[in-house]
């Protein structure tokens, strides 16, 4: 069951990868609940589906590359790397900048009835905001803190 609960989460990732969302219908059970809000977000599969596509919609040409995945009974541990140019929609408020960004995530999945049933992710988003000139650089600790 291991294998196939990975390869399901495989699957999901590379079509969101291609901007099939619709895939979610599919892959999500119907109360499905997101653990990981972002603001505004309410936590069923639609809510979900949302915030997914508003992030999509942000990246052209977004690359996911899974790193690391583990799976054990019911859940699934995925940790991967997306790369992407931020220049068509607005992320976490901040308009198309045309830069490169590059982020990792932790997603673990549990799967029931070969369906996604929960999800708790941990992104690097202030990483992600920093490169997009959203947050300022990080300082050295001699250029911050001057003797």
């Amino acid at each position: 069951m291991s294998e196939q609960n990975k390869a399901l989460i495989r699957r999901w990732i590379e079509e969101v990868q291609k901007g099939n969302l619709d895939v979610m219908d599919e892959v999500l059970a119907s109360d499905f609940v997101d653990h990981s809000l972002l603001p505004g977000q309410r936590p069923d599969r639609q809510g979900y589906k949302q915030g997914l596509s508003e992030d999509r919609d942000a990246f052209q040409n977004l690359k996911i590359t899974v790193e690391d995945q583990i799976a054990e009974g019911d859940k699934v541990m995925t940790r991967y790397r997306w790369r992407g140019t931020h220049n068509r929609g607005r992320f976490r408020d901040v308009p198309p900048t045309g830069r490169d960004i590059e982020a990792t995530a932790i997603v673990v999945h549990r799967i029931v009835g070969g369906k996604v049933k929960e999800e708790w992710s941990a992104s690097d988003t202030l990483e992600m905001l920093r490169q997009l000139g959203a947050v300022p650089e990080w300082g050295r600790p001699e250029e911050t803190n001057p003797a």
